[in-house]
């Protein structure tokens, strides 16, 4: 199976082997550790479930139960909405046998609302897609009305 990232409410970037992904909509974000960045890294670049776990499965002092442990970590990432089905494809899986033993094959991805208040505070969730980067000026908060106010006082 194929994921990729559900870019419709997340959006995501990689610094230094970790990945942020933050959700437009809620303005939670989630941090995964080095492995969990490694598997979403091989998952957007189009390797299917099949071909990351049999390559975790090779790497050495690879734990029993790795296959519960990645499903889990996948079940996470669909349940946060992270990720949703893609298009099949052949692509490769190559992990680092050094990050997966030294997260201990541990795949983690935790959220955080910390700065939920600040994320959904930018302007640019109020953006209209047909408008561009150029809100509307009702959809900042303001009725038509309101505005036409506002603007009668920047006049004077």
């Amino acid at each position: 199976m194929n994921y990729v990232l559900n870019e419709e409410k997340m959006f995501a970037d990689v610094t230094d082997g970790i990945a942020i992904i933050i959700n437009s909509e809620t303005g939670i974000y989630y941090g995964l550790n080095q492995l969990a960045t490694a598997v979403y890294e091989n998952l957007i670049s189009g390797a299917s479930t099949d071909a990351i776990l049999d390559e975790l499965k090779s790497i050495q002092g690879v734990p029993v139960d790795i296959e519960s442990r990645f499903n889990s970590f996948i079940e996470d990432m669909i349940k946060a909405e992270l990720l949703i089905r893609g298009e099949d494809s052949d692509a490769f899986a190559r992990i680092a046998a050094s990050i997966a033993q030294e997260d201990n094959f541990v795949m983690e991805v935790k959220a955080y609302d910390d700065a939920q208040e600040l994320l959904l505070a930018d302007p640019i969730h109020e953006v209209k897609e047909e408008t561009g980067w150029t809100p509307e000026k009702d959809s900042i908060g303001y009725t038509k009305e309101e505005t036409a106010k506002r603007e009668e006082k920047l006049e004077v």
